[in-house]
């Protein structure tokens, strides 16, 4: 033994040793660092969150969400329900439309929580299929401690701002919660946003009192509209779109389409919102990139003829813009009118393509 035991102590010390997470020599008390109290709490987890995509769907929005949710690395993704356009009896519909919407998120290199809003249940046939698919409509699952909570605002069938908690979901809430007294904190996952509603709720508002006692955070989507709300000390989030019909006027009026990223903290959840066209991947600019937009700059691609004026006074004209593409590539032209106070200006059409190795004239009516 008197061998045997500094012999298992150089193992353990160096095995220890080898699975260190840092390394860093320090030779000098100044250093290139603030400090080395890294956020790697063991407690702490990161998911996002995907609300609407239909309503109303603009092709393309979602799946780009997928491909960008990829390059966060989430450790899971929630929902908000109305994930197809639904609204329909004809089981045909359904099916491709379920297909398709699985098809983007077989795409996630993570989990993905399914959540049904009015576009997925609104009549018996719908919530059949939903459970031939899926299983049950509402449930829940506790992760590090936390309690997710995903409910049905559909269960009467009775469509957009009409959601309801019934009591059989009022039961199994109830249960839920009594089971898991102690974690350290719950959110709430669901469609439509119940406590904004005008409409009878059923036992909502019961619900809310179980959950008055316990830390907790609710998520919604329905009305394509952010807005962040205060209750009961607690804080309940409406979420904008990742895809659904939208005017987009932007954060100021809670219109954007997004992802909401999720850091779960000992002190409840931090909450940012990633609008998706301000996530892209390292291809955001390549070298070939970089040298087509130097070669354009360099031999003027656009050439704009001088308006001339025959007296001090303007009133209208029309100046001619010529675009000349002398690469192998379609060139997409975009134009948009910049804030002017005394000049007005458009073309006939906003988008346009130059065939590779060749050029267009356009005319901007000036007034």
């Amino acid at each position: 033994m008197r061998v045997l035991l500094p012999f298992l102590f150089l193992c353990l010390f160096f095995s220890l040793h080898a699975q260190a997470p840092l390394q860093l020599e320090q030779t000098e008390p100044q250093q290139p660092y603030t400090h080395l109290d890294f956020k790697n709490n063991p407690a702490h987890f990161q998911f996002a969150i995907v609300t609407d995509r239909t309503g109303g769907h603009r092709p393309g929005v979602f799946e780009t969400a997928v491909h960008k949710l990829n390059l966060l690395q989430p450790e899971f993704v929630m929902s908000v329900g109305d994930l197809i356009e639904g609204y329909t009896e004809d089981m045909d519909i359904l099916q491709q439309e379920w297909k398709e919407f699985d098809g983007f998120v077989d795409q996630l290199k993570m989990p993905f929580f399914y959540v049904p809003g009015n576009h997925n249940i609104t009549n018996q046939v719908m919530e059949d299929l939903w459970k031939e698919r899926f299983g049950r409509t509402y449930y829940h699952f506790v992760y590090k401690e936390v309690l997710f909570l995903c409910l049905n605002s559909e269960d009467q069938h009775r469509g957009s701002n009409q959601g309801t908690i019934s009591d059989a979901q009022y039961d199994y809430i109830r249960q839920t919660l009594a089971a898991n007294a102690d974690v350290r904190w719950t959110l709430v996952f669901m469609h439509q946003p119940l406590w904004v509603q005008d409409a009878e709720t059923l036992r909502w508002k019961e619900v809310e009192a179980l959950l008055a006692d316990r830390p907790h955070t609710v998520f919604a989507g329905h009305r394509h509209n952010y807005v962040k709300y205060e209750r009961n000390d607690n804080r309940y989030f409406m979420l904008a779109t990742t895809g659904g019909g939208s005017s987009l006027r932007g954060p100021r009026m809670g219109e954007f389409d997004h992802v909401v990223w999720v850091t779960m903290t000992e002190a409840g959840p931090l909450i940012a919102n990633l609008q998706l066209e301000g996530i892209w991947d390292e291809n955001v600019m390549t070298e070939d990139t970089r040298m087509l937009i130097d070669a354009m700059v360099a031999k003027q691609a656009f050439q704009f003829e001088p308006l001339y004026l025959e007296d001090a006074n303007f009133d209208k004209g029309t100046m001619r813009i010529r675009v000349r593409n002398d690469e192998n590539v379609p060139m997409n032209i975009h134009f948009r009118q910049g804030f002017s106070w005394d000049l007005v200006g458009s073309v006939a059409t906003e988008e346009a393509v130059i065939a590779p190795n060749a050029q267009q004239t356009f005319q901007l009516e000036m007034q």
